[in-house]
């Protein structure tokens, strides 16, 4: 049996440069073979950029598909699969499980085709990646079973080429164990807040103590205190030798654990703590709007905006709610010329069409009362 732990899936920390107009870190996007796309092409990105659309019409796998190309290893088939409610254990015989766990990423199941996913811009993270079934290889037994006794080594295969042109391949080893390669790299800062787990407190509370040593804590600290006025400071305790962000509440004697104040609020601080952290990153979060109510959006809109702006940050985020998208609008006010909509829509042959929209259509789709998020829900 083979058991993997899901979790939040983001890059080690390094500096990345300016563009010529203020920091754009992905330019285009083309997914070729992934998932429910056989190829969708993206020209134009934004710094925010938010995604809706129909269940099942291919927001998170869009976000996946970014994400793929962004990470270094390839393990991201194993954590993607959990983070979708799939189980982490397998059981059986090496071709079997390399089926369960991969299959799936490719369009149509047709693994004999190769998947191509490819970031634009002008950065480091103008990268792409390739995924690809070869050729299994026979090792030594591992049973008296002929079944059994197939062991598969680096069967399916994940070439990264960075911004620099220079390819690294991982490759994903089944037999006794499974064994997931990663290049290396010393990548940029890319984070993936995945709609179905909570930010790690652990994470949290490092990336938090952060900002404290750089003296930005406080300021931090006085965006949630002016919306959330009953949370009076946040700070770091040690809870049985590990480290997480502590809220102290108006009118209570004691110190709360913040995931324990509200799931909600722990995701939006983890979200933004990704963002004040590091700066030149790219955020994508799956379901922005999960565990907040909802006259608290304008606020975090401003937050996240600010975040963004401040720390030449970009976002891309999904979300399945109009009062987010209204929030949203009434936050950027006139300065939507760097905030984009993204509705994907199924067509007759299933085939999900991508329609972009520029801020200034946005603004007035929502003003008339359209309705900007296509299918019905």
């Amino acid at each position: 049996m083979h058991r993997f732990d899901g979790g939040l899936s983001y890059g080690p920390p390094s500096g990345a440069p300016h563009g010529q107009s203020g920091y754009l870190m992905i330019n285009g996007i083309e997914i070729r073979n992934f998932k429910c796309f056989e190829h969708l092409k993206i020209d134009s990105c934004q710094r925010i950029n938010v995604i809706v659309g129909d269940n099942g019409s291919g927001k998170t796998a869009l976000l996946e598909a970014v994400f793929w190309a962004l990470g270094s290893n390839s393990d991201l088939a194993i954590r993607y699969r959990q983070q979708r409610g799939l189980d982490g254990s397998f059981n059986g015989p090496p071709r079997r499980i390399e089926e369960a766990i991969w299959r799936d990423y490719f369009y149509n199941g047709q693994w004999d085709k190769t998947i191509n996913i490819e970031l634009t811009g002008s950065g480091p993270e103008s990268r792409s990646v390739k995924l690809f079934r070869g050729p299994s290889q026979v090792s030594l037994p591992l049973s008296s079973s002929p079944e059994q006794n197939e062991q598969l080594s680096g069967a399916v295969s994940a070439v990264w080429r960075d911004s620099k042109g220079v390819e690294r391949t991982a490759q994903a080893k089944i037999g006794r164990t499974i064994d997931f390669e990663g290049t290396n790299e010393d990548l940029a800062d890319f984070f993936y807040f995945p709609s179905t787990i909570s930010v790690g407190s652990t994470e949290n509370a490092g990336r938090f103590s952060e900002l404290s040593r750089a003296r930005r804590g406080d300021e931090f600290i006085k965006i949630f205190s002016s919306e959330y006025d009953w949370i009076e400071n946040l700070d770091i305790e040690v809870t049985a030798g590990a480290p997480v962000i502590y809220a102290t509440l108006r009118d209570t004697d004691d110190k709360i654990a913040l995931p324990n104040v509200s799931n909600g609020i722990n995701r939006i601080i983890g979200v933004l703590l990704g963002i004040a952290s590091r700066s030149k990153s790219v955020v994508l979060v799956d379901e922005i709007e999960n565990g907040v109510y909802y006259k608290h959006h304008k606020a975090l809109w401003q937050a996240l905006l600010q975040f963004a702006r401040t720390y030449e940050t970009q976002l891309f985020l999904s979300t399945h709610s109009e009062e987010w998208l209204k929030a949203l609008v009434s936050a950027a006010g006139d300065e939507v010329d760097d905030i984009a909509l993204w509705r994907i829509e199924r067509s007759e042959k299933r085939q999900p069409e991508l329609f972009q929209f520029e801020g200034n259509e946005l603004k007035a789709g929502i003003e008339y009362g359209a309705e900007v998020r296509g299918g019905s829900e």
